[in-house]
């Protein structure tokens, strides 16, 4: 990638179809390097063990199409992530219920089993434990799902180098980022470890609502890609129908010159054109009045968690997962501290039955009630 060339960002129509193997030669060819004897990790969103028609993870048929691409170039292909769920047999189950682990054609590598410390330059924490995959591959490959998320209001290419770091790590960053924009910076700093070579954004169908876990499937049909994930990632959010700096860690990475953020400053090939009525989590609210909302009025827009009961199966992951001990469980399910919840949602994202829903504050003023039972009917 030429520093001085306007980041060039690859916008294509696909499905989960026949013609997505095409597609990602399109891609491979836009953005050309020697594959041929390289190491290269293939590292998709494999939240938790979750079905491919649930939106929350990578699509296998996308991890198929570019390891298969990748495989006839003479690349020597890793496929792997590290999940939400902190535990190594939780991190194969989540493979194998998404599809990945046979998506990846024999080169699924558990990327947990390899942690190494790697110093860190952030305000937050001066070091994280990642897998030894990130630093050493010769090539990474960034394979993300286009979602929305509940505390970072998207998921895409950034967001999804969060999972470098291994098992219960995440939750240490968490505790020392309490606040949104915090969190934003110290997810910037974890992305500037090891910037993907190339990122390949699953956009064909996403998760609009109270992602990334419990939002709704939303037909989008595209795959978008290129060799700046920050860009890359600005101009989903355009696509999406808001406005780039509305996302604190995109506006934080353009503001440490990580990427271009202003798709006009792009070289966009294909068609950057809105999608209509997309629905965003209730913790954000769109638009030019929540540019400024978002950050002076954080404490009310934020959202608590609150357990259905009817739903929960008292497993015990969210209060396991909770980063400050928020929670605590007892003979009829968790319960949540509101004094203590640092409004992170680890329970809501990582709840396998869609158990802790948000109850909002200020937002119900303003009607978030309506639109969350609007989202939730899918596309």
């Amino acid at each position: 990638m030429d520093p001085a060339a306007p980041a060039r960002v690859l916008i294509e129509d696909a499905g989960y179809d026949a013609y997505l193997p095409q597609v990602m030669d399109r891609i491979l060819e836009a953005f050309p390097r020697d594959w041929a004897g390289k190491s290269v990790l293939v590292k998709p969103n494999i939240l938790a063990p979750h079905s491919p028609d649930k939106a929350v993870t990578t699509h296998p048929a996308v991890v198929q199409a570019l390891v298969k691409a990748l495989l006839d170039r003479g690349a020597r292909v890793m496929v792997g992530d590290n999940p939400g769920i902190s535990a190594y047999g939780r991190s194969g189950r989540s493979a194998a219920a998404s599809g990945i682990e046979q998506a990846a054609l024999g080169c699924y590598v558990p990327l947990g089993h390899n942690p190494v410390s790697c110093p860190l330059t952030s305000r937050y924490v001066d070091h994280v434990t990642v897998s030894r995959q990130i630093l050493e591959a010769d090539v990474l490959v960034n394979v993300p799902k286009l979602k929305t998320h509940t505390l970072t209001v998207l998921t895409a290419g950034i967001k999804n180098t969060f999972g470098y770091i291994v098992g219960g790590d995440k939750l240490r960053i968490h505790s020392a980022c309490p606040r949104p924009r915090q969190f934003a910076k110290a997810l910037v700093d974890i992305y500037s470890i090891r910037p993907p070579d190339l990122t390949i954004l699953d956009a064909v169908v996403g998760m609009q609502g109270n992602g990334p876990a419990n939002g709704s499937p939303v037909g989008l049909g595209k795959i978008m890609a290129s060799d700046n994930t920050v860009s890359l990632d600005a101009a989903a959010v355009c696509f999406l129908g808001q406005k780039p700096r509305s996302v604190p860690h995109i506006q934080e990475a353009g503001k440490r010159g990580l990427g271009e953020i202003d798709p006009a400053r792009m070289q966009i090939q294909g068609q950057l054109q809105p999608v209509a009525h997309f629905c965003f989590p209730q913790t954000f609210l769109p638009g030019l009045a929540g540019l400024v909302l978002n950050r002076c009025l954080s404490r009310w827009i934020n959202c608590l968690p609150e357990v259905v009961s009817s739903r929960c199966v008292q497993c015990g992951l969210c209060v396991s997962h909770c980063p400050v001990g928020a929670m605590h469980m007892t003979e009829n399910g968790p319960v949540v501290h509101s004094e203590k919840c640092i409004h992170c949602y680890c329970c809501q994202e990582l709840c396998p039955e869609d158990a802790i829903l948000l109850k909002g504050r200020l937002l119900r003023f303003l009607g978030r009630e309506k639109r969350k039972t609007a989202c939730s009917k899918g596309p």
